[in-house]
Parts: structure tokens; sequence; C-alpha cells
């Protein structure tokens, strides 16, 4: 699959490509991955955004995820002004520098600010909740996200967690709303299952098993699942606060195993905060995918 993204095309052809991570947020559980910004030093913090950015891209990025509002429960809110605030000179500089960007956010507000600043994608966990966010990604034709949650934003792990098929109800939610945002003008859509929202860890492994069903919905399907808590559940760890998930041993190397299995299962985009290990790891992915696509006669 080729995923227009800008002027540019990103190839997943038999492999997957990455999504890199800044945070401008201030309480991001994954510390080491915020650039703190706005406010009088925000022309200091886009410099030091950029500097990260650039050093994920010539890691193996193909395009990096800026964000500035955290969806952990409890966490900080700021106001749509403050969010647009932090987010924007952020994305000027990415923008300016020939970087692809996406920006993570959930109000259309702040959607249609990052877009005129020179965002690419839209990468929305309400799956286009907000009909402001619908109408910048209709107008512009800029990619938008879109994910599956039970519950709101800061508020899923609230939700009912109890699922009959949680991958067919992720398929059919997925598929409804790419139904729905294509009637009302949205044609380029990407698919997030929503790893760890409102979801057990058992939960997250019946939808990765579930990852060939999902990508017969024909389009790009990206994973989110970088030092997620269902990752320290899985190495034997009690459900954790997400800032406290971040100290588990081994939630690096786990991620690396969980990204490495969904880039074999076809995965389109894996989004991460580490880009240097995902990409050696995608790179012996990617060998695979393409001795098997030989062996069955696809180029």
């Amino acid at each position: 699959m080729q995923i227009p993204v800008g002027d540019r095309l990103i190839d997943c052809t038999n492999r997957t490509a990455i999504m890199g991570i800044v945070n401008v947020a201030t309480d991001s559980p994954v510390s080491d991955s915020v650039v703190p910004a706005g406010g009088a030093n925000s022309g200091d913090a886009a410099a030091r955004a950029l500097d990260r950015a650039r050093s994920q891209v010539q890691a193996g990025a193909a395009l990096v995820d800026v964000g500035a509002h955290s969806t952990r429960s409890g966490g900080e809110s700021p106001s749509p002004q403050e969010e647009i605030d932090r987010l924007c000179p952020v994305v000027e500089a990415l923008a300016n520098d020939g970087i692809l960007v996406s920006v993570d956010t959930w109000r259309g507000t702040v959607a249609r600010a990052v877009v005129e600043a020179g965002a690419n994608v839209l990468n929305d966990v309400s799956a286009g909740d907000d009909a402001e966010t619908v109408a910048v990604a209709a107008e512009t034709g800029v990619p938008l996200i879109v994910m599956h949650m039970r519950g709101r934003p800061k508020q899923h792990r609230n939700a009912n967690q109890r699922y009959d098929d949680v991958g067919r109800e992720v398929r059919d939610f997925l598929r409804s709303r790419v139904e729905t945002l294509s009637s009302q003008g949205v044609s380029n859509v990407w698919l997030d299952p929503g790893y760890e929202f409102a979801k057990s860890a058992q939960d997250n492994v019946r939808m990765l098993l579930d990852t060939p069903a999902l990508l017969t919905l024909g389009r790009p399907v990206l994973v989110s699942a970088s030092r997620k808590g269902f990752l320290a559940e899985l190495l034997g760890h009690p459900k954790l606060p997400s800032a406290q998930v971040q100290a588990v041993h081994g939630i690096a190397e786990a991620t690396l195993a969980f990204n490495t299995l969904a880039a074999q299962l076809g995965v389109h985009i894996v989004r991460v905060h580490d880009v240097a290990a995902t990409a050696h790891a995608l790179r012996v992915v990617e060998a695979v995918r393409h001795v098997e696509a030989s062996h069955r006669g696809e180029r």
C-alpha cells in the first residue's frame, strides 16, 4: 500500500512505516518524550522539538506525531487556546523543515489551527467526534486517523471493559466510522484499533491477532502501543498508573516485541517513542515479508 501524505507517498508495500512521537504536553507519562513548549520560550521549545523530530526522522521515522494534551486519566486539561499555543510553533518548525507532521488532538478548533500551521495528518482518539475536525479533514483532504475507544478521552478507564468479541467490535466500529465520514466528505481515513483504551491485556492480545481481519477494510492501519500499561501486565505486573509503567523493567523491549509482531501481521504504521530500535527490528521483518511475498509471486 502506498499511503499519500501531503505531497509524498509513504511506501508500506510489504513493510511497516514508523511514526515518531514528540510530546509538548506537560504531563505525558513518558517523560523523556516531552519537550516543554508554549509561553515566552515557545521559540526555544520549537527548536528543541525540531531537533528531536530530526533525530527521529534520521533514525527511520516517516512522519512525526506531535501532541499537547495527554489522554491519561487525571491528567492536565489545557484549554483549546493553550493547546494551540503549544502545538502551532512546533508544527510550523517541523513543516518548514520538510518533516511530515501528524497532530494528536480531539478538538476541532485545534485541528483547524494546526492544519493551517502545516500539519499533514490529524490523529483523533475520539474518531471524529468533533464536527469541526470532520469539516477540516473534508475541506483540506488531510488524512484523519480514527481510533476505537469506549468512553471519552481521559475517562476511558471508567468505561465498561467487557467484550463479547473485541476484534469484531473494533472492526464494526471503525467500518461504521469510515462509512459515516465518507458520507461527510472525508475520504482519507486511517484506522487505529485503540490499544489500551478501555481494554484488558488479553483484549489487546486478541485485537492484535485480529489484525488480518482489520486489514480487510482496505484502509491504512496504525498501531499505537508504545510503552503502554497492558505490556507491563503481559510482563507479569498488576495494572499500574501510566507514570509507573515507564519504570517497569523491560517495557521498551516489550514494546519492540509487540510492534514486531504487529508488523509481521501487516500493519502499515507503528507509532513509537523509541524510533531507532524499532527501525532496526522492522528491517528484519521487512526482509522476511519480502521473501514471503516473492514465494507468493508478489512484488
